[in-house]
């Protein structure tokens, strides 16, 4: 397991939450990782904080206790606080380019063999990438996707999300049931394009909806290992505005209409097309 994969954190006024998630990405526990943050145009701290990420990933340290001297002083030792090895670039834009060009931005840049994206104020779990990449070299997949946990501000655990085994009828047709634990062969970027920017909301549905009707090959793990961000009725954000909220759910049935004529016809009308930038 040494091929080279490529995480794309798309963000947009997430500063609270940045941070962790870029931790979490850094401290995965596969470490030939190219990590590619995109901000769309955030107003609220987050250029400040990536443009000091490269010296505070260089230079942060710590002086943990590693022993018991026989006179009894504590002895401490510095170390690195991040792990090498992690290759991580930066993308701003002084304006708001809107949530599918952000990760289009990231996307198009990856060079690794496999790809994903974490949004800027969710969690992967330690294991996340190493799991997955085992999956597909395990299986003949070309998509692998897991379980996850849906958390709070606090980290406190409001349900947890078992996702079903992959079935075309199941995952596109019926609802949207990859979720966004995932990880797939970047070559399928070259086969069907990047997301398509009329999709501000279901964007990653119609965009692995695209890669099912191509020919891409599903397969779920049926472990928890990345937790999505929910923040509160009283405090809407990204998604869970009302109005892309609502937006989310006119693009989804879209996306399952589609589905299911695919299903229904099979004719080449209902085949997908390359979206390209």
């Amino acid at each position: 397991m040494n091929d080279k994969v490529s995480i794309v954190i798309p963000t947009f006024n997430q500063i609270q939450y940045l941070p962790a998630c870029i931790d979490h990405c850094l401290f995965q526990t596969y470490s030939n990782l190219e990590i590619i943050i995109v901000d769309g145009g955030s107003t609220d701290g987050t250029k400040g904080y990536l443009a000091g990420l490269d010296l505070e990933i260089v230079n942060s340290t710590c002086s943990p206790v590693v022993e018991i001297a026989e006179n009894g002083d504590i002895i401490r030792r510095e170390s690195r606080v991040y792990p090498l090895g992690r290759e991580v670039r930066t993308i701003t834009f002084q304006q708001d380019i809107g949530p599918t060009r952000t990760y289009n931005e990231g996307l198009d840049r990856v060079t690794g063999d496999y790809c994903t994206y974490i949004v800027g104020d969710d969690l992967p779990h330690p294991h996340m990438i190493e799991e997955l990449v085992l999956a597909l070299e395990e299986t003949d997949a070309d998509f692998v996707y897991s379980d996850m946990n849906v958390v709070d501000d606090q980290g406190r655990i409001i349900r947890q999300m078992r996702l079903p085994d992959y079935g075309f009828e199941a995952c596109f047709a019926r609802w949207y049931h990859l979720g966004v634990s995932h990880l797939y062969k970047t070559e399928w970027h070259h086969k069907v394009g990047l997301m398509d920017e009329r999709y501000q909301s279901a964007n990653d549905y119609d965009h692995y909806l695209r890669f099912a009707m191509a020919g891409c090959k599903f397969h779920h793990v049926p472990k928890v290992l990345y937790s999505v961000r929910y923040h509160g009725g009283d405090r809407k954000t990204g998604q869970h505005t009302d109005e892309r909220y609502k937006n989310l759910l006119e693009e989804s049935r879209r996306c399952a209409r589609r589905a299911r004529d695919f299903l229904n016809t099979g004719k080449e009308a209902a085949k997908p097309r390359r979206i390209k930038l």
